[in-house]
């Protein structure tokens, strides 16, 4: 008998263990492709050195080693703690090999893509729309890129993935399914609170599921409330114990400044900070706290300085309501653009790692107006599981109430490649079955998604910006000659950067190069706008032509 006549024979597996073997084939796919990336750039700095989040969270993870897990001298915390806290708990037990830390961060982050197959098959019943979904996030270029950074993204795209999954589950035991699903957007929210834009929908579609049977509802309900709060807790009694005037709320204080940051009259709807804020993640804060101080004339609170901050973004909203619409609709605009929004790393450098060697990996480009396309086609007649719908609308309205940015958009990835999956596999289906029709408007809608994400919103990287993010890189690293050399470059790109020519003036005091470093101070205090720290620069400038320190 051959061996074809024997395939032919052979039983069919059953359908429980054929979907094992889907699962177990798209984890492998996914952590093959991870840890080829891995391998591809082991030599590289990007792998070793800090970016400037990253930094700070590296910093925090050795004050935790070193004071504890108050960690007192941190005082509230103004950045989402949960990374750090992880950081040092894994370096304790593992060293501080990054590689070893990437290759873990590798391992969680490739159960993303059996997760979304499960999301999109149940959201769609259709294993066509699951393999599609589970192959673009083995493939998804960002999410490697974020697992290969001392950053919470990559946790918070597990972590929503899999509350989506869990949330959506027809049978088995409702409360754990529940319980689990809430202790997932928990963790994510320790990570960043913007999960929580998600938990009024769950409450609405737990209420839809499940209002047939009452007790049923209040046990999973009541689950989900203690899974979502456990992973807060610790934070908050911590944030109490510390600053005792702190509170019971989130585990950051600084959502109004973040809401002013992206609605303000100089707000551009991307990562552009008032003229009184220095550049920087490491000055954020304070100069905010300073400002607020300043215009009250007092010193705040956190607390006070975040409501301040609330209530100038509805002061802005009251008193220029046209100009606060427009820059929604720019943010709507720049949320499905094809080109990541500049961060706090450089476009290059994202473009370079989400990348396998010379090989392109998924990008949002692919996976944004994908998911559009199969978000709005889906509306049509595929909305019974509107979980998932209420999540990509969740995402994008964080995105809108605050700013955008390639971290920001990125968790909105898990609602839209299981959409990107339906589009996919739909095509497909309907060119086998030769629905022209269908095919023709289906193909006419992804078309119109993909020219839109295309339209040229977001401008080539600011030269000025890459060298200086470069210089901080290689200052953090102690490689100052080579810092000193992207300062010269941001400046000589943008002469106007008043953050490279104070860094570049700070270093070259550093190195006793004096009359170079009181110039770069005096360029510095010229693009200065606060008066008391123009005079401090010049200060410090002729300090150094009179040979003090």
């Amino acid at each position: 008998m051959s061996r074809k006549r024997r395939r032919e024979e052979a039983p069919p597996l059953p359908e429980a263990a054929a979907e094992s073997k889907t699962l177990w084939a798209l984890y492998a796919l996914a952590l093959a492709v991870r840890f080829a990336h891995l391998f591809w750039y082991r030599g590289d700095f990007w792998l070793t050195v800090p970016l400037l989040d990253d930094s700070i969270f590296e910093s925090w993870a050795d004050l935790l080693a070193k004071e504890g897990w108050r960690a007192p001298s941190l005082g509230a915390f103004d950045f989402n703690p949960a990374y750090p806290y992880f950081l040092a708990a894994f370096r304790a037990v593992f060293g501080r090999s990054q590689l070893v830390l990437f290759a873990f961060q590798h391992a969680l982050g490739a159960a993303t893509a059996p997760l979304l197959y499960l999301v999109a098959r149940r959201a769609f019943a259709d294993r066509g729309a699951g393999l599609a979904a589970g192959a673009l996030a083995a493939l998804y270029g960002p999410a490697l890129f974020f697992e290969s950074r001392l950053l919470g993204e990559c946790w918070i795209f597990l972590a929503n993935a899999a509350a989506l999954w869990l949330l959506g589950r027809a049978a088995g035991r409702p409360w754990l399914s529940w319980g689990l699903g809430g202790l997932c957007l928990g963790v994510s929210a320790v990570f960043r609170p913007t999960a929580l834009a998600f938990v009024p929908a769950v409450a609405v579609w737990g209420l839809w599921t499940l209002r047939a049977e009452r007790r049923v509802l209040a046990g999973a309900a009541a689950a989900f409330a203690v899974g979502l709060w456990l992973p807060l807790l610790p934070f908050q009694v911590r944030n109490r114990l510390v600053v005792p005037q702190a509170g019971w709320g989130l585990t950051t204080s600084s959502g109004g400044v973040n809401l002013y940051l992206g609605n303000n009259p100089e707000a551009d709807g991307l990562n552009q900070a008032p003229s009184f804020v220095r550049y920087g993640p490491g000055h954020e804060y304070q100069d905010f706290a300073d400002e607020a101080g300043r215009r009250l004339g007092r010193p705040l609170s956190r607390a006070e300085v975040s409501s301040y901050w609330s209530a100038e973004v509805r002061r802005f909203f009251r008193e220029r309501p046209a100009e606060a619409v427009r820059l929604l609709g720019r943010k709507a605009a720049f949320f499905w653009n094809h080109k990541e929004p500049p961060d706090n790393f450089f476009l290059a450098i994202f473009e370079r790692f989400t990348k396998l060697g010379p090989v392109p990996l998924a990008s949002w480009g692919l996976v944004g107006p994908l998911g559009l396309a199969g978000f709005l086609w889906s509306l049509a007649g595929e909305r019974r599981h509107w979980l998932l719908h209420a999540y990509a609308l969740s995402a994008f309205a964080v995105c809108l109430a605050f700013y955008v940015l390639a971290r920001y958009r990125f968790p909105a990835a898990a609602g839209l490649i299981p959409f990107a999956g339906l589009a996919l596999a739909r095509l497909v289906e309907h060119a086998r079955a030769k629905a022209w029709g269908k095919s023709a408007a289906l193909g006419g809608l992804c078309a119109a998604a993909f020219a839109f994400s295309r339209l040229p919103l977001i401008g080539d990287e600011d030269p000025g910006v890459s060298h200086y993010s470069m210089a901080v890189i290689y200052a953090n690293r102690g490689w100052k000659d080579k810092a000193l050399e992207e300062y010269r470059a941001s400046v000589e790109a943008v002469p106007t950067f008043k953050a490279s020519w104070l860094n570049m003036g700070i270093l070259l005091a550093e190195l006793g190069q004096n009359a170079g470093a009181a110039e770069a101070l005096e360029r510095a205090a010229g693009l200065e706008a606060d008066p008391a720290r123009k005079e401090l620069l010049a200060d410090n400038a002729a300090r150094l032509r009179g040979g003090r320190p």
